[in-house]
């Protein structure tokens, strides 16, 4: 049963469905009940079945609607004999889930994607089932784990996805961090956080030097990170906490500064520019407070007046 056969086939259902539905809104037929509901779900389902192996296992779209109709039929048949209890929730979601890992099972390489959606309802069918039993923290992490593992599949299967990587960092971060947001202290969280955001991309830059994109978040968010840290060790009011300024510039510049030494590497001889502002800004941010607006307002317009005069000396940057 093959195209125009299954076209035939679909035609004569959608008819029949049609038909059924009008004589049922003119009140010629009585509505359907639950055993009717579950048994055309189940009907469905054994259709789109067949039409996908009849179209071959490339032909896998048709799986999702197999998958979800039997899900419907069971979960209404269940809910009509009295069932009750999460695992029917559950057992819906891993229902609409496993298409996915059928997908990834028919081509692991060309279909990696889909382990991203599986690993999720995969997740959601376990938050499900253990919501009565768990706490709010441990479901959030497992959400979040759930979500963040498969990207770690999809950079250990092919390198070659190296973005990967960053949704996983993240993710799979936040799901240790709530683990512990009721025991740590405020600045421990928030540091961690920018860690695991820092981190990937950071990996990222060594793993694949041509992104060099990747140094200027990953170095920020690691400065932003130990300055958070440090900022629960000193008082805002103090020296400590203008120096905490001046580190957040500073080390902001770094990344910068690295990319312009490294100009004859990559088209980077514009760092210069962030770097130098940042490193003026560090230096003063300090002694802010004991300068005039006025002043503050001089110095900006002083490296302003800088960078045009740079920019007109050199009207085309190095590429």
């Amino acid at each position: 049963m093959k195209g125009n056969r299954v076209n035939l086939v679909w035609g004569v259902v959608l008819i029949l469905f049609g038909g059924f539905y009008l004589l049922q809104t003119m009140g010629w037929l009585p509505e359907f009940g639950p055993l009717v509901w579950s048994g055309i779900f189940a009907a469905a389902s054994i259709l789109f079945l067949v039409t996908y192996l009849a179209n071959g296992r490339e032909a896998w779209g048709w799986l999702f609607p197999t998958s979800i109709f039997a899900g419907l039929a069971i979960v209404v048949f269940l809910a009509d004999r009295g069932a009750e209890g999460v695992w029917i929730g559950g057992l819906f979601m891993a229902l609409v889930g496993l298409p996915f890992w059928l997908v990834f099972a028919i081509d692991r390489k060309a279909n990696w994607w889909a382990l991203i959606p599986g690993w999720v309802f995969a997740v959601l069918t376990a938050v499900i089932l253990l919501s009565d039993v768990i706490s709010g923290e441990l479901m959030g992490s497992l959400v979040m784990f759930g979500i963040g593992l498969p990207f770690l599949a999809v950079y250990l299967l092919n390198r070659a996805n190296w973005w990967a990587l960053i949704p996983a960092a993240i993710l799979c971060g936040l799901g240790v961090l709530l683990l512990f947001v009721n025991q740590a202290p405020e600045t421990w969280i928030g540091a961690f956080v920018l860690l695991m955001i820092s981190l990937p991309f950071l990996f990222v830059f060594v793993r694949v030097p041509k992104q060099w994109w990747a140094i200027i978040p990953g170095g920020i968010m690691l400065t932003l990170a130990i300055v958070t840290l440090l900022a629960g060790a000193v008082e805002a009011e103090s020296w400590g906490g203008r120096l905490l300024a001046l580190v957040t510039f500073w080390g902001t510049a770094v990344p910068f500064i690295y990319l312009w030494l490294r100009r004859d590497v990559y088209p980077t001889d514009w760092a210069k520019y962030p770097a130098a502002a940042l490193l003026l800004l560090g230096a003063v941010s300090p002694f802010v407070q004991e300068v005039p607006g006025g002043m503050v307002a001089l110095i900006l317009i002083l490296i302003g007046g800088w960078l045009l005069f740079d920019a007109a000396r050199h009207p085309k940057l190095k590429g």
